[in-house]
C-alpha cells in the first residue's frame, strides 16, 4: 500500500521526495511500535532468599538506562507456616539503581560496588489490609499490615558467561542486601531496647541475565 501510494505521489508530480517523506515517518512508526513491544520483554530473572519478601521469592527483570545502571523486578514469594498459621504467598514489586560496574582484572568478573533500592510488598491474604477494619476502635492500628515499603543497600559480584558456555543466560550476578522497612524504623526510633537484627534483615541471591 505504501509502495502505490509513493509511485501515486510520484505519477502526481510531487516527486520522490514526498514519498521517501512518507517512507520515513512509516519507519519511525514501526520502530517506535517495535522499541515498545520490546521494552516489555523481561531481560533476566532473580532468585532472591528472605529480605522482608518470603522466605524465597522469584521472578522476572527488566533492565534500562544508557548503561543498564536500572531495574524492575516483580517477585512473587511464599511465607512459610508458623504454629497454627497457613503458608502464605507475597507479591513485590522492587526498583534497582546499579550505577557502576569494575572489572575485576582481565578475566569475566566485575564488581558492583553499590547496589541499592526501594521496594514494596504485599501479602496475598484476606486476613491483612491496606486500611483498618472497623472491628477495631479508630486509630488503634496506625499501619498497614498488607503493605511495607522497604529501602536496601547490598552488593554485587558478577560473571559474564563466555560465548561459547551460555545456555540461556549471558552473565550471573551472585548479590547480598541489607534492608529495612517503615515499620521496624518507627518501632527502632521508639525502643532503644529494640535490637539491630530486628531493624535490619539481610539476604542473598542470584540474578541471570539474558538479554
Amino acid at each position: 500500500m505504501t509502495m502505490l501510494l509513493c509511485c501515486f505521489t510520484t505519477v502526481a508530480g510531487n516527486g520522490p521526495d514526498s514519498c521517501d517523506s512518507l517512507c520515513h515517518d512509516q519507519n519511525k512508526h514501526m520502530e517506535r511500535y517495535v522499541n515498545f513491544w520490546n521494552a516489555l520483554i523481561p531481560r533476566g530473572a532473580r532468585l532472591q532468599y528472605a529480605g522482608n519478601m518470603g522466605a524465597l521469592s522469584a521472578g522476572p527483570v527488566w533492565t534500562y538506562g544508557r548503561n543498564r545502571q536500572w531495574e524492575t523486578a516483580l517477585q512473587l514469594g511464599f511465607i512459610p507456616r508458623h504454629g497454627n498459621g497457613r503458608t502464605m504467598a507475597c507479591l513485590t514489586i522492587k526498583q534497582d539503581f546499579v550505577p557502576w560496574r569494575l572489572p575485576l582484572g582481565s578475566g569475566n568478573f566485575s564488581l558492583a560496588p553499590l547496589a541499592t533500592g526501594l521496594y514494596v510488598n504485599t501479602v496475598i491474604d484476606s486476613r491483612f489490609w491496606v486500611a483498618q477494619p472497623g472491628r477495631y476502635p479508630k486509630g488503634y492500628y496506625w499501619f498497614a499490615t498488607r503493605l511495607r515499603p522497604n529501602v536496601y543497600v547490598g552488593h554485587r559480584l558478577v560473571y559474564l558467561i563466555p560465548p561459547g558456555h551460555r545456555l540461556l543466560a549471558r552473565q550471573v550476578s551472585a548479590f547480598y542486601e541489607i534492608s529495612t522497612n517503615d515499620f521496624s524504623v518507627i518501632q527502632a526510633a521508639h525502643n532503644s531496647s529494640f535490637s539491630l537484627n530486628r531493624l535490619l534483615t539481610i539476604s542473598f541471591g542470584l540474578q541471570f541475565t539474558w538479554l
